[in-house]
């Protein structure tokens, strides 16, 4: 008798237990196939495909270590500083001496490092090239900061601001009353390749003729090459002083440029340092204090 009633309570457990499973999978099947509701994040409202397994169309590339700069120089006991003469940025007295806003940074900076500074002089062209063949640790020449430049080296926080002037020659363009004489199909204007004075160009004067050139702008001014040219400086009356030639028609600057330090990518501590040297020279007014004085009076000095 009681093994008839196990038989029994154990076919009776069986039909549950299979009844349990059959309604289980049944609840399953109709979750997949349910429309999704909205406030389920596990859930795919669109009911999109799974995505495919991400692929890389190009392998990383691998950073080299890179050369602890500022640890180096500390070890050396110079900061190698690279320059291009442009006033008053960088510019030599009568003794062959360097003097200028950029100079008075880089002696600042050496000053405030503990040690001594070596000004490595270049030229425009090789000024990059350099830097990344680590010829000097870092360049203060009131480099202008352009996206082309920016990627193949790190800038600071900018250190100074260079309004943008319309400079014109006496002899072929002395009837500029505003920037609408400009903008005219007969006008040639000048700027630095690769600098930011060519998008404004095109914006202020699109009618005009553009001319990009190395070097300083208003070179093919004085050549009659064209009538005028947009130049980036702190001072744009000493440069219509220094050239006689040359004259500004207009009061007002037609736009603005940011300058600042530049150093090798790859080596964050020294970008980090030399941002925070900056910040620290801003905030006690110091930056200010030789922004202004080279302004006034951008003269080489004895």
């Amino acid at each position: 008798m009681l093994k008839i009633l196990l038989r029994k309570t154990g076919l009776l457990c069986a039909g549950l237990s299979l009844a349990l499973s059959i309604q289980s999978h049944a609840q399953v099947q109709s979750q997949a196939t349910a429309p999704a509701t909205e406030g389920y994040g596990f859930i795919d409202a669109a009911g999109l495909a799974p995505h495919a397994p991400f692929v890389e169309m190009a392998p990383p590339v691998m950073r080299p270590p890179a050369v602890d700069t500022l640890a180096t120089l500390r070890l050396r006991g110079v900061l190698r500083v690279g320059v291009v003469p442009v006033v008053p940025m960088v510019m030599r007295n009568a003794n062959g001496e360097f003097s200028g806003y950029s100079v008075d940074i880089a002696r600042r900076l050496a000053e405030d490092m503990g040690v001594a500074l070596e000004f490595v002089p270049t030229t425009w062209g090789d000024l990059i090239p350099d830097l990344i063949a680590q010829r000097f640790d870092l360049i203060a020449s009131g480099l202008w900061v352009t996206t082309p430049r920016a990627l193949v080296v790190n800038f600071t926080q900018p250190t100074a601001t260079e309004s943008v002037h319309v400079v014109a020659s006496k002899r072929q363009s002395h009837k500029l009353n505003n920037i609408n004489d400009v903008n005219q199909p007969n006008m040639t204007v000048a700027v630095g390749a690769g600098t930011p004075e060519v998008a404004l160009a095109k914006r202020l004067f699109p009618r005009a003729k553009l001319l990009q050139v190395e070097g300083e702008p208003f070179g093919p001014v004085l050549r009659g090459q064209a009538q005028v040219a947009l130049l980036a400086t702190l001072t744009p009356t000493a440069i219509a002083r220094a050239v006689p030639e040359l004259y500004l028609p207009f009061q007002l600057p037609v736009g603005s440029t940011l300058a600042a330090l530049a150093v090798r990518k790859g080596d964050s501590d020294f970008l980090s340092f030399l941002n925070t040297w900056i910040a620290i020279q801003r905030q006690a007014g110091w930056l200010d204090e030789r922004l202004l004085h080279w302004s006034l009076a951008p003269e080489p000095t004895p």
